[in-house]
């Protein structure tokens, strides 16, 4: 787990200085998580702009008391990085928090399965929602493929991974592991198949006829969705 920062009670002016500072100490791999009283978009633009390529940023709460966002060091700065690269990593991430929720399951600790839970949920709900919204509409404008090809395959499977996020939650909630874990070998099993057809297929062919300027554009535009 990566460092706190909560700048609620820090005077405004100061919070930014004190965030980058943050971000200067931490070395490749390491993330701190940044709690802040409102939505941080003006300091994600500055990251963008002052440590492009440096950085990932990971939402993990958005309000209405508190917004969360997990601010990483990468391994190797490259502004020039490929959609495959970056979505792929967010696959890496959200297994992790779903993992990190099963071990809660399993030990019975309802408070860390929920809080795990909503983390993973947030993440994967925003991560379909840059696909679907950024990523397949310049997929079908440049092959053609709307009704019929891999992003028509991806949307439907969508709808039941939504699905089944919504069970999972409401169980989680309820302290039922017997249906939590049915509804989690069933996301398990879908996610498994979807994934990888993504990384083999979709973003490796997104790539191959993305230019290097609408690349960036993509990226940019899916950190802040």
């Amino acid at each position: 787990m990566g460092n706190i920062l909560d700048v609620r009670d820090m005077v405004p002016k100061e919070r930014h200085s004190k965030i980058f500072e943050s971000f200067k100490n931490l070395r490749p791999g390491e993330f701190f998580v940044l709690v802040n009283d409102h939505e941080p978009k003006p300091l994600l633009y500055q990251f963008q702009s002052e440590h492009d390529g440096e950085f990932d940023w990971w939402p993990l709460e958005q309000g209405p008391e508190a917004w969360r966002v997990a601010i990483a060091r990468r391994e190797e700065a490259n502004p020039n990085r490929t959609v495959t690269e970056y979505l792929e990593s967010d696959h890496r991430r959200l297994d992790d928090i779903f993992s990190r929720f099963q071990d809660s399951v399993k030990a019975r600790r309802w408070e860390d399965a929920l809080n795990d839970f909503k983390e993973f949920n947030l993440g994967l709900r925003r991560h379909i929602k840059v696909e679907e919204e950024i990523l397949f509409p310049l997929f079908e404008e440049k092959t053609g493929m709307i009704d019929s090809g891999p992003t028509f395959v991806m949307k439907m499977e969508h709808t039941e991974i939504k699905g089944l996020l919504d069970k999972i939650l409401e169980n989680t909630a309820a302290q039922d592991d017997s249906k939590v874990s049915n509804a989690s070998y069933g996301l398990l099993n879908i996610l498994g198949d979807h994934n990888m057809k993504e990384e083999h297929i979709l973003y490796p062919e997104s790539d191959s006829f993305l230019s290097e300027s609408e690349r960036i554009h993509v990226i940019k535009k899916s950190q802040a969705a």
